[in-house]
């Protein structure tokens, strides 16, 4: 070969195609024509076309055929409950018990604050309950005191105002019967009086009857020597004159008699015009009792008065304790809160708080991790076509491919992730361009190993749902 052979063709021109770097040498076979190129090549794409068409049945109907049974994707994020830990007081921190990532249990001691301003609001509310509970129990006596003694002050009066009532008409009784008795003493004196008129006149005829009688008998007695009468009638005559003598005498001593019987009756009537005024007298007595029993009631009429002012002082130290004992409960609620303890069983984390810090209400000093994990995955909305709760499903995490666990379908939420986004789309536009919905759905662990990683909240994962 020589050294021209040697030497590099010169490039084409320009517009020329470009077929080969260098020409053949000299007495080299010659190349096989275009078509024969061309047919070679065809067999290759058709043998590779062959091969990548087997190649996609072997594995692409596999891949079809799991499709249709499984759902998955990589939308998905480990979820824990986080509680936030925040003071209900604001008060400075004295001691803080636990450390960052560290696991407690429910019940355990976080941080305590300072709790001596509220230990002694305590004590004073508690002094005061003791004070108010002292005036309800004085309250309470005096009341119970006002209605015994007061009750029976106006029960005494009542029974004063009964008493002199009834001696009213006991001595209006009494001035009846008393002129009754002078009625009587009166109608005796002249019944006496008309007696001795009577008298009198019996006294004036047996008077006239003897003295008839005897001078009859001393006409007769003198006719005897006469003759004209006989000694017989003439005793007759002498006995009819002592006999009427005798009747004057019945007579003067029956006058004497009514006369003495008209001094007693006149000394009942007396007697009972005496009786008339002392009944009288005792009438204005019962009266003026009466008077003075009834101002007495009414003068306890304000009774009532008394005891109701009783009660509403015992109703007022009442309320008084009830709202003393409200705000003790309320200052020793207050001081509780000065010990804060864990609420759940967890991890600490984010803690953002050290003794000597001051805290206020609701600010988040910590969360608390709850060690029960579950799935949320994000599902395109056109992979829910079969998904339901219940449904089996096998979990990988990211950070540990080695492993896989197992899980089902708890639930779906009712509504998309944008729909509760903080600003929700508006597609009520005329630029609407539709894409796909994702729709977050919770998924269980089962039967996590007790040696199980570590499954921290906000892990990446990949569910696989078994829809049928």
């Amino acid at each position: 070969m020589t050294q021209s052979d040697m030497q590099p063709a010169p490039p084409a021109a320009s517009g020329e195609t470009f077929r080969s770097t260098s020409r053949p040498p000299q007495g080299a076979a010659a190349k096989p024509p275009d078509g024969k190129k061309s047919g070679t090549r065809k067999k290759v794409f058709l043998i590779g076309g062959g091969v990548a068409v087997v190649l996609g049945l072997i594995f692409g109907i596999p891949y079809y055929l799991h499709s249709l049974s499984y759902v998955s994707t990589d939308d998905a994020f480990i979820r824990a409950h986080i509680t936030g830990i925040a003071p209900r007081i604001s008060e400075q921190v004295l001691k803080v018990d636990v450390l960052d990532n560290e696991f407690v249990k429910k019940g355990t001691l976080l941080l305590s604050l300072d709790s001596r301003p509220f230990a002694a609001k305590v004590a004073s509310l508690q002094a005061q309950l003791d004070r108010a509970r002292a005036i309800a129990g004085a309250s309470k006596f005096q009341l119970s005191f006002t209605r015994r003694s007061s009750m029976a002050a106006l029960d005494q009066a009542r029974a004063g105002v009964q008493i002199a009532t009834a001696a009213i008409a006991s001595a209006k009784a009494g001035v009846a019967q008393a002129l009754s008795t002078l009625a009587q003493a009166r109608a005796a004196v002249a019944s006496a009086q008309a007696d001795i008129a009577r008298s009198k006149a019996n006294v004036v005829a047996a008077i006239a009857e003897s003295q008839k009688a005897t001078s009859d008998y001393h006409r007769y007695r003198s006719l005897v020597k006469t003759g004209d009468v006989t000694p017989f009638q003439v005793d007759t005559f002498r006995a009819a004159a002592i006999t009427a003598a005798a009747d004057v005498l019945a007579a003067r001593k029956t006058l004497l008699a009514k006369k003495a019987y008209l001094n007693q009756t006149r000394a009942g009537v007396l007697a009972a015009a005496a009786g008339m005024q002392a009944a009288k007298a005792l009438v204005a007595q019962a009266r003026s009792q009466l008077v003075q029993a009834q101002a007495k009631e009414a003068s306890y009429d304000v009774v009532p008065q008394r005891v109701g002012q009783r009660a509403s002082e015992l109703t007022s130290s009442q309320a008084q304790v009830h709202e003393l004992k409200a705000e003790l409960m309320l200052a020793n609620l207050k001081l509780s809160y000065c010990h804060i303890y864990a609420p759940v069983s967890g991890y600490v984390t984010k803690k953002s708080v050290e003794p000597g810090d001051y805290v206020s209400v609701g600010q988040t000093l910590l969360n608390i991790v709850s060690k029960k994990v579950w799935v949320v995955a994000n599902f395109k909305e056109t992979d829910l076509t079969n998904l339901k709760p219940g449904d089996p499903v096998t979990i990988t995490v990211d950070a540990y491919p080695q492993y896989t666990f197992n899980g089902s379908v708890q639930s779906i939420q009712a509504g998309s992730g944008a729909a509760f986004s903080l600003l929700p789309p508006e597609n009520a536009t005329g630029n609407f361009v539709k894409v796909v919905q994702r729709i977050p759905v919770k998924i269980l662990f089962h039967h996590l190993p007790k040696n199980m990683p570590y499954l921290a909240t906000g892990m990446s994962c990949e569910p696989e749902v078994k829809v049928k």
